[in-house]
């Protein structure tokens, strides 16, 4: 009864009705809706990973997949890649930003974050019971790191991830990452979405989508350079500003690159197949 329930329970990707009516809709372990400036489709598991990276100020992992979206493209883009992502059955979820002046909201999409229109997020496990460290910056070169230091947590005698029920295994393989991109880009190129341009700091890996880590900075006071604070990495700070050990842009290629790669292994499988056949052809020949 209760899963005829949740069939049947209204489950609509549509951006402006998601904002407008502003519900919660909810299916299969998967909720829509719009808060906080964001329209989003998400996960429980992307629930207790945010809750996971906010205690743990920000000092762990925080790769995203950003696609650079033309604003009134926003709404149309949103929809074909929430409705994407639902099917392809990833774990984590993705958003879309609010309208400029939404409302009575007096948000207005900030010039620096131009080209992270829409943010799919990348789920890595780590544990907090470890040297946790950033790069310093000083106020005044934000393009230049100055050292790595350690960063004590409120909570360091506790596993954080392990806290809000998150191991390992809710990471997936990097490739349906990159599965559902490639994806995604061919939906984007279909419909003639615009691209708004890679956002600056980015690391491109397709026409609309690029990859950053926005794991927090430290950085010097403006005034005292005793007094360190973490920030979100500044657009100077590049791709990986926190210098994080495991970089991303040397796990996930370029579209170009990866849909070679796929072509390669499709014919290799074919070729694998075919020799089988033959293979078991004269195996038969021979028997009778």
């Amino acid at each position: 009864m209760e899963q005829d329930k949740d069939i049947h329970e209204e489950f609509y990707f549509d951006y402006v009705r998601l904002l407008v009516e502003n519900r919660m809709l909810h299916r299969s372990g998967y909720y829509l809706g719009a808060s906080n400036s964001f329209v989003r489709l998400m996960t429980l598991t992307a629930r207790r990973y945010w809750l996971a990276q906010a205690t743990s100020e920000h000092i762990t992992a925080d790769w995203k997949v950003h696609f650079s979206i033309r604003p009134r493209d926003i709404p149309f883009a949103f929809n074909l890649l929430s409705e994407l992502y639902y099917h392809m059955k990833l774990p984590v979820g993705l958003k879309a930003r609010y309208p400029d002046h939404w409302k009575d909201y007096e948000n207005e999409w900030p010039k620096h974050m131009r080209g992270r229109e829409i943010t799919v997020y990348i789920l890595l496990y780590e544990t907090t019971l470890k040297n946790n460290q950033t790069m310093l910056y000083s106020s005044k070169d934000l393009s230049t790191g100055k050292t790595m230091i350690d960063w004590t947590l409120s909570s360091s005698t506790t596993d954080i991830y392990a806290m809000h029920d998150l191991t390992k295994t809710d990471e997936i393989p990097l490739d349906r990452y990159l599965d559902y991109v490639d994806e995604a880009e061919k939906l984007l190129e279909q419909y003639r979405i615009e691209s708004n341009g890679c956002a600056i700091g980015d690391y491109p890996i397709g026409k609309y989508t690029s990859l950053r880590n926005e794991k927090f900075v430290a950085i010097e006071d403006s005034d005292d350079n005793a007094k360190i604070r973490l920030i979100y990495p500044p657009n100077e700070c590049g791709y990986n500003g926190s210098k994080d050990i495991r970089d991303l842009t040397k796990e996930i290629v370029d579209l170009k690159t990866y849909r070679k790669r796929k072509i390669q292994t499709k014919r290799i499988r074919m070729l694998v197949f075919i020799v089988i056949i033959f293979v078991t052809f004269v195996f038969l020949v021979n028997l009778f």
